[in-house]
């Protein structure tokens, strides 16, 4: 029998206590367990590892605040932390920010969730796992209507009949009172290939993890279909044997669901050595490769977009290029750079409008800018900074001048309509990049 699971559902930078009472989407109690295991796990230890958690004075104790990432992480003692994004400073219903983050998620990591912005509220309720679980088991159902391949392997062996091509060398070879074998090898037409392997793993991972009736009976009948196919053994072998030819063509939208599922590019180091769930996101990177995605499907066709540009550096020193700067998006025409673009996911006020608060822009942020501009405008253009709209953000603020003809704006991205207000780069009569 399976040990139940207690789960916890909060957001950004929200607070989680040992033990107690609270139950908000900002402020939740887990158990004493999980508690120690996250303290002992999700703090950064100054290497390689990527903090989750930081630790923050509570009343008399201490609570752990969730930072960086958003998703679901399982502790040891079977408690699930879903972190939903934070996209307003006031109170959100967790069905939209899921939304939202199923709608990123779509984009930037090739998920295909074709059903989502269709879902009914009574299924967006769900915990995230269990959607997204939902998500693959649907798209497996598909494949598996589509067809499951075969392919042909060379099987050698020693058989007590001829079958196949004899292999001489090895049959010469043959130990005493063992010339009745023959050493032979043949091709076998069969499903366990690489793909289906990881499939199955998959397959056999969600069911493990599901709570939902629905999904557990789904993902047993889909094992069923995958009975006699061998589970992976190595997952980063059977990667590398993923094969993308056109008879194939109906398995790529699986392929980065397998990488999800099987943690084969989890961006996480400090999750533990078990076996619990976990579906974790960079959220700063997932909004800064969401926009440029969304931002090159909509500009005009004579400008083009690149991401992670870095062709500029800050200095030179002895004869090498010293602090490269890479803006997150670089907007040209031709090989003209037009505008450059940095992406921060944090949550502006347009209220705090004075020379102390500043709109809680950071002041590194605007050298990180300037320097972009003198580099690759060459001192002349416009700059733009782009952080997600909310309640307290809706309009552009005014424009900061660096200097004469250097000038940066400071725009909100509206995650549930993608509109961004990009003047500078919009025919005369347009006033809005929107979602195609």
């Amino acid at each position: 029998m399976r040990n139940k699971v207690n789960n916890v559902t909060v957001r950004e930078f929200a607070l989680l206590t040992k033990g107690g009472n609270n139950h908000s989407i900002d402020c939740h109690s887990i158990p004493k367990s999980a508690f120690e295991w996250l303290l002992a796990n999700g703090v950064s230890n100054g290497d390689s590892q990527r903090e989750l958690v930081k630790a923050k004075r509570y009343g008399k104790s201490i609570a752990l605040q969730v930072i960086n990432f958003v998703g679901v992480l399982e502790t040891p003692c079977k408690t699930r932390i879903e972190i939903l994004p934070k996209t307003s400073t006031d109170a959100c219903e967790p069905a939209s920010a899921r939304k939202i983050l199923l709608k990123m998620l779509a984009s930037v990591e090739k998920l295909k969730l074709e059903e989502f912005q269709q879902s009914q509220l009574q299924l967006l309720k769900q915990p995230l796992y269990e959607l997204l679980i939902t998500h693959f088991l649907k798209a497996v159902s598909k494949l598996v209507r589509q067809g499951i391949r075969n392919e042909y392997q060379r099987i050698e062996r020693e058989s007590p009949y001829l079958k196949g091509q004899l292999q001489v060398a090895k049959q010469l070879r043959q130990r005493p009172g063992k010339q009745h074998h023959f050493h032979v090898a043949y091709d076998i037409y069969n499903a366990n290939r690489a793909e289906n392997r990881l499939l199955h793993s998959a397959l056999k991972q969600v069911l493990n993890w599901s709570k939902s009736s629905a999904n557990q009976r789904l993902a047993r009948e889909l094992l069923f279909v995958f009975n006699d196919i061998n589970l992976s053994t190595n997952y980063s072998l059977d990667f590398r044997l993923w094969k993308d030819d056109r008879g194939l063509a109906h398995y790529r939208p699986l392929k980065p669901w397998c990488e999800l599922i099987l943690s084969y590019q989890s961006p996480v180091a400090m999750v533990g050595n078990h076996d619990g769930l976990s579906f974790l996101f960079p959220m700063e990177q997932l909004f800064e490769r969401y926009v440029a995605k969304q931002l090159k499907r909509q500009l005009p066709s004579y400008l083009t977009l690149r991401e992670q540009v870095s062709s500029h550096c800050l200095t030179h020193h002895n004869g090498n290029d010293w602090f490269r700067l890479k803006p997150d998006i670089v907007v040209y025409d031709k090989s003209k750079v037009v505008t450059v673009m940095d992406t921060k996911w944090k949550l502006l006020d347009a209220s705090l409008n004075t020379t102390k608060h500043k709109y809680n822009l950071s002041q590194s942020d605007l050298y990180q800018l300037f320097a972009y501009g003198e580099k690759y405008l060459k001192g002349q253009g416009d700059l733009y900074l782009i952080y997600p709209k909310h309640i307290g953000f809706t309009e552009p603020l005014a424009n900061f001048d660096f200097k004469p003809g250097l000038r940066l704006n400071v725009v909100p991205y509206d995650l549930a309509t993608d509109e961004c207000p990009l003047q500078t780069l919009t025919r005369p009569n347009m006033h809005l990049l929107t979602a195609v």
